[in-house]
């Protein structure tokens, strides 16, 4: 795995990029809000069974953004 610092710096990114709220994050990757907010804040550093995590339940939430737009893409 890449130094620790780099993953608190992806991972920050990550997330911020997302969009996405820290409580739908933390609930779709399986892990606390709390430690979200302590990987953004710079005073956790992700282990990487959380990063993997993480990457996990980015993954779900897409598929099932991407269900949503293909429901409406019928709509045409």
């Amino acid at each position: 795995m890449a130094e620790p610092e780099k993953v608190q710096s992806v991972v920050r990114e990550v997330i911020e990029e997302s969009g996405l709220p820290r409580t739908l994050i933390a609930e779709d990757a399986n892990l606390s809000r709390a430690a979200i907010i302590a990987w953004l804040a710079g005073t956790r550093t992700p282990q990487p069974e959380s990063v993997a995590q993480l990457a996990d339940g980015l993954e779900k939430r897409a598929e099932i953004l991407q269900g949503l737009v293909r429901r409406l893409r019928k709509l045409r």
